[in-house]
């Protein structure tokens, strides 16, 4: 009956064992439908990745503009691969793709003199390293800013298709696309975000789920890819569902979904932490840093060195603390005479130069407080009038050397400021609208505080009567021993900065650097109705030991020229180290005055003398134990927040409660294992029976002793494919006629060399399904259960490589 079976009418030709018929179209466009599912999956879990970053780049605004590039490339990748013959043009044309959409991106308006597109990349993400380098998240949102990150994102999206395009790689997405929320989860105090992981977890899957499709070999109709069937949609949908609650549940316990990795306030700054939350008063960095190369030398007539201003903060009712932009500014040219916006009255003219050994390297010019001519400088400049900051143009500051300086000093006491005080002109409502405002406080923690820290300022007799004196006690205050200045102590606690919350921690912990005191101080002053704003820079420089005897011959500018034959000028040298801020008062009939809060650092002004200080201030020794206060408690009408708590020692058990769900997720990983490599061997198989041939039967009796091996039916170590198959049916009668078609399949590829069809693969392949589910449902809930977890066949020896096909025939 066999032979029967296996005649072959004479000059019939059995058809090749290597031949690939051409697939037809409805196979083709099922294989582009994958083709293009697997490509939004991807896209879908770069851009989910990506958005993640929303925390560490100020806004949202930059995100629109990298979706249709990133839709483009893996849409355009995904297409070529699915069209025979130009496979390989998919990932050039994708590059192709990347390139474009950099070039005719909005940033390329920046490069209005035509420099080499190369030349122009380059130095675009050179100037967003810069801002991010400068700045603590969130940075601010700039063209270069959202410039680097289209590129950032492309690079991610080139490398996940480079993995994608080999299925031995193709797992290996999961590397690249995990760089962002691994970024954001570093620098974002919220953390990378659920809902942001949740999405890239399914895009992943999605991608996952199809890989069996997208690399399944092509040979006939049946053999051809099919849609994913709704059973495997169902497995997809529980393991979705699955990662996505895990997700969620983890997120209660580990840092990083929804808070960041860092404590509140902490942020990677090269081999330090920072959380500066204004950019612009990155201090505490360069303060900590060991970098004493000098920044600028300068010389001076005045008795004591000058500070030297490079940016003023006016508004802190918000979150960010920055300098306004918008301000009414004039374009100047060369040597100017800027408008005197200040008072004059009982100061002295005193005469600077200045000049930079390695150039200048930043834009902001740094200049004396109440400087009025200004010359040397070479080009065009702006001059912000409210605030007397200056500001060169590029070409100034490449043609700019030394510049020569003319300034007021005030030399004026208390009590004449008090006279003063009682004819000047008011401040009236603009000003006092504008400096007057507090940051918002939802959870009235600040004012209350800010109200206690002022009782305990002017003492029993309350405040002053007039400003001066008041602005004078708050110095006292800071600078006679109730505060420490600490470089180190607001890092480790995590309230380096400055914005509401930094304030608050601040006036309760009694420890910080300058930015610290001149915030609270800004506030404080606010507080008690006295106009107020935040003055960054340099503190005075450090004496060089040189000094500039001004004669015909080496006077180099007009101030100088009226300087008396053979004054001397002192020189002094400023650092990193001399970064600072102060606060700057508005006192009626003066302006604005500075004022110097932070102990041991500048000089207290003439109208504000030192205090009578006891013991003298110094860098905080103790790491973790904050200032104790002389009242800390707070009124009953509001507490501290959370950040500005005194920090208390982390028990072992609060310090590991995040194992549990880490435990968990690696638990749940773990035993992922055993039936992805079920799912994997299984597909292989089930592939090599589809494309017909002398692999077809081997792989065909592998599942079947795959599938008794799971459900609790093994084959025996010396049991042939007839003998098993045999047994099955007569311990289970219900299926011995599939059991039966499978067993004649197989023998006659083995005994006859009448090898499977790809034609009737798919007959064989329902039959074998039939087979399992019977099995399987003979089985209890838990035997399943057992079954799919722990899957027996996936450590049997049957089936696991093509040279074990022919034993135990």
């Amino acid at each position: 009956m066999m032979s029967a079976g296996l005649a072959v009418a004479p000059g019939q030709s059995l058809e090749p064992e290597n031949h690939v018929p051409r697939p037809g179209p409805a196979a083709a466009m099922r294989f582009l439908l994958l083709r293009v599912a697997a490509a939004c999956c991807l896209a879908v879990a770069v851009l989910a990745g990506t958005a993640s970053l929303s925390g560490v780049i100020e806004g949202s605004g930059w995100f629109p503009a990298i979706v249709a590039p990133v839709f483009a490339v893996h849409l355009c990748a995904g297409l070529l691969r699915a069209v025979r013959g130009v496979r390989w043009a998919a990932l050039p044309a994708a590059a192709g793709i990347a390139v474009a959409s950099i070039a005719l991106s909005p940033a390329s308006e920046i490069n209005i003199y035509g420099v080499p597109f190369a030349q122009w990349v380059w130095s675009a993400l050179a100037e967003a390293g810069m801002q991010f380098a400068t700045q603590v998240p969130p940075v601010a949102n700039s063209r270069y800013v959202a410039f680097s990150i289209l590129c950032f994102t492309l690079a991610i999206s080139l490398l996940v298709e480079l993995l994608a395009s080999f299925r031995r790689t193709a797992m290996l997405i999961i590397m690249p696309l995990s760089l962002a929320p691994v970024i954001a989860s570093l620098f974002k105090q919220e953390g990378a975000g659920v809902g942001y992981l949740s999405l890239l977890v399914l895009g992943v899957l999605g991608y996952i789920a199809l890989i069996p499709y997208l690399f399944a070999p092509a040979s006939s109709k049946h053999s051809q890819p099919k849609l994913p069937t709704p059973r495997s949609l169902g497995i997809l949908g529980i393991s979705a569902m699955t990662c996505v609650g895990v997700l969620l549940a983890a997120s209660f316990w580990m840092p990083g979904f929804r808070s960041g990795m860092f404590p509140e306030g902490q942020r990677p700054s090269g081999d330090l932490l920072a959380s500066n939350v204004d950019p612009l008063i990155n201090l505490g960095r360069d303060l900590r840093s060991n970098s004493g190369a000098p920044i600028l030398d300068y010389y001076t007539t005045a008795g004591e060195a000058p500070y030297l201003r490079t940016q003023v903060i006016k508004d802190l009712s918000t979150d960010r603390w920055e300098p306004t932009e918008g301000l009414m500014q004039h374009t100047l040219d060369g040597t100017s005479a800027v408008t005197r916006n200040f008072s004059t009255f009982n100061s002295t003219s005193e005469v600077l130069r200045m000049s930079w050994p390695e150039g200048i390297s930043s834009p902001v010019l740094p200049l004396p407080n109440q400087s009025y001519f200004v010359q040397g400088i070479v080009g065009d400049w702006n001059w912000t009038h409210e605030t007397s900051v200056a500001r060169l143009t590029g070409d100034a500051m490449a043609a700019t050397n030394d510049i020569s300086v003319a300034y007021s000093d005030l030399d004026i006491s208390t009590q004449m400021v008090r006279n003063i005080g009682h004819f000047g002109i008011d401040a009236g409502d603009q000003l006092a609208g504008e400096y007057l405002r507090l940051p918002q406080d939802p959870d009235n923690t600040l004012e209350p505080l800010l109200q206690q820290t002022l009782d305990e300022a002017f003492g029993d007799e309350g405040k002053p009567a007039n400003d001066i004196d008041a602005a004078v006690a708050l110095q006292h205050f800071f600078r006679s021993g109730n505060f420490v200045y600490s470089e180190r102590t607001p890092l480790r606690e995590g309230y380096d900065g400055a914005n509401r919350r930094v304030v608050e921690a601040f006036l309760t912990r009694r420890q910080g650097y300058c930015v610290h005191f001149a915030s609270a101080m800004a506030l404080l002053a606010r507080e008690a109705g006295i106009p107020s704003r935040i003055a960054v820079g340099y503190a005075p420089g450090e004496a060089n030991g040189e000094t500039l005897e001004i004669t015909g011959d080496t006077a180099q500018s007009t101030p100088e020229r009226r300087l008396a034959e053979g004054t001397e000028l002192t020189g002094y040298t400023v650092s990193g180290k001399q970064s600072h801020a102060w606060p700057e008062l508005y006192l009626n009939g003066l302006g604005w005055i500075p004022f110097e809060p932070t102990p041991g650092r500048g000089y207290a002004p003439s109208y504000a003398p030192e205090p009578t200080r006891t013991t003298a201030p110094q860098e905080s020794t103790a790491p973790q134990v904050p200032t104790e206060r002389s009242n800390p408690s707070l009124p009953a009408s509001g507490s501290p927040s959370v950040q500005a708590q005194p920090a208390e020692p982390v028990e072992q058990g609060a310090q590991a409660a995040w194992l549990l769900p880490a435990i968990v997720l690696l638990a749940a990983v773990a035993l992922g294992i055993a039936p992805w490599r079920r799912h994997r061997l299984r597909e292989e198989r089930l592939g090599r029976v589809r494309q017909g041939g002398d692999d077809a039967a081997p792989a065909l009796l592998a599942e079947l002793q795959a599938i008794g091996a799971d459900y609790r039916e093994p084959a025996g170590n010396h049991e042939s494919a007839g003998d098993y198959t045999t047994r099955l049916g007569e311990d289970h009668p219900q299926i011995a006629k599939e059991l039966q078609s499978l067993k004649t399949v197989i023998q006659e590829s083995f005994y006859a060399n009448r090898h499977l069809g790809a034609d009737d693969a798919a007959t064989l392949l329902d039959t074998l399904h039939a087979v399992q589910a019977n099995l399987r449902g003979e089985l209890t809930v838990l035997q399943r259960i057992s079954a799919f977890l722990f899957p027996a066949s996936v450590h049997a020896r049957h089936g696991r490589t093509r040279s074990s096909r022919r034993i135990q025939l």
